[in-house]
């Protein structure tokens, strides 16, 4: 029902782009996009959900988890990221015991980044309220529903990663 009051007012706006549904489609993505962001930057601060770890740091701790032990600048490769930016994000979490630096086996001169058992516990923590609280939101959608824009989002997600030139 959202999605139709959506469509309609973007409908207006973008009649001389109207398509089959007498949308924009790309206008409807253009503002629901932007609205997904004030959205999503809302439930950050008005929730208890980033108390112990903010959103960049709860990130860094799930690529640690999906690639294991790398060093900070791969990490920084696969988050797309300055090394940077990286480093004071890992330098957050190791002061919270929920990441640490081990020497690099391959290079003595470099250190690779672990998600401490600690670390690993409070993402766990995280993901699982952020399911539960993402599951309460799509509950009333069909399972093709849900599926669907789990697709979408991977695809909106890939194509936002390649477009940006790694660093």
């Amino acid at each position: 029902m959202a999605a139709v009051g959506a469509v309609g007012a973007v409908g207006a706006v973008g009649a001389a782009n109207d398509g089959p549904c007498g949308a924009d489609a790309i206008g409807v993505i253009e503002l629901e996009l932007i609205k997904l962001v004030r959205h999503l930057e809302t439930f950050g601060r008005r929730s208890s959900l980033y108390v112990r770890v903010d959103r960049a740091g709860y990130l860094v701790m799930r690529m640690l988890d999906g690639l294991g032990p790398v060093t900070a600048n791969a990490l920084a490769r696969a988050l797309r990221l300055d090394a940077s930016t990286v480093t004071r994000q890992i330098t957050a979490l190791e002061c919270q015991g929920f990441v640490k630096r081990c020497a690099n086996p391959a290079d003595g001169r470099s250190s690779t980044i672990v998600l401490t058992a600690p670390g690993r516990q409070s993402m766990r923590e995280v993901e699982q309220e952020r399911r539960r609280r993402i599951e309460a939101l799509v509950s009333s959608w069909e399972a093709a529903g849900q599926v669907g824009l789990g697709v979408a989002l991977t695809r909106l997600n890939n194509a936002l990663a390649e477009s940006v030139t790694p660093r």
